[in-house]
């Protein structure tokens, strides 16, 4: 298998960021959802900085593959209608959007609230914004619709792939899983 993508197939490297952003992303998402759901206490506050170390970490690997998908092409569309591709084409760069947008929300939402963000345990990240609560309550807000929204775009996307697997019966799927 190749690291680099053809005109018919996904790399490796691709793949491999692919699915290791999708499956940190849920995690995430819900990991997140069940921190606001607590009532926060010494029991628990350590769940906090795991999140936003995870979610820095996502940063990261989005990043990455950001930059590695402007040098390394996807491979050439498979045959579908023209609003299909536009809707494709639409949802992919609003997941890209909301890929970057989410984490960014809350490190500056994070850094509003004048808390440390410690990176597993080895330095903090900085704070890139002066503590302001209201900042820190907009972004926090933001943060967490972006995130709603990102899920939302990522089942569509997933609908999508399933629709062209079992019903269209085309290799799309195919391309990014084997």
């Amino acid at each position: 298998m190749s690291l680099r993508n053809t005109q018919t197939r996904f790399g490796l490297i691709t793949k491999s960021l692919h699915w290791i952003i999708a499956i940190g992303l849920w995690a995430l998402f819900f990991f997140g959802k069940y921190i606001s759901n607590l009532e926060l206490g010494p029991d628990n506050f350590h769940l906090i900085p795991r999140h936003k170390a995870f979610g820095i970490l996502m940063l990261g690997l989005i990043t990455i593959r950001i930059l590695w998908r402007t040098t390394n092409p996807p491979p050439t569309a498979l045959p579908a209608k023209p609003f299909e591709h536009l809707i494709a084409k639409l949802v992919h760069v609003a997941l890209y959007i909301l890929m970057l947008a989410t984490p960014l929300f809350g490190w500056i939402g994070a850094s509003a609230t004048g808390f440390s963000i410690p990176f597993f345990g080895l330095f903090d990240i900085p704070l890139i914004w002066g503590e302001d609560e209201a900042v820190a309550d907009l972004l926090l807000s933001l943060h967490g619709y972006s995130a709603m929204a990102m899920m939302a775009l990522a089942l569509l996307h997933i609908a999508a792939a399933l629709y062209r697997h079992f019903i269209k019966r085309d290799e799309t799927l195919r391309r990014m899983i084997r």
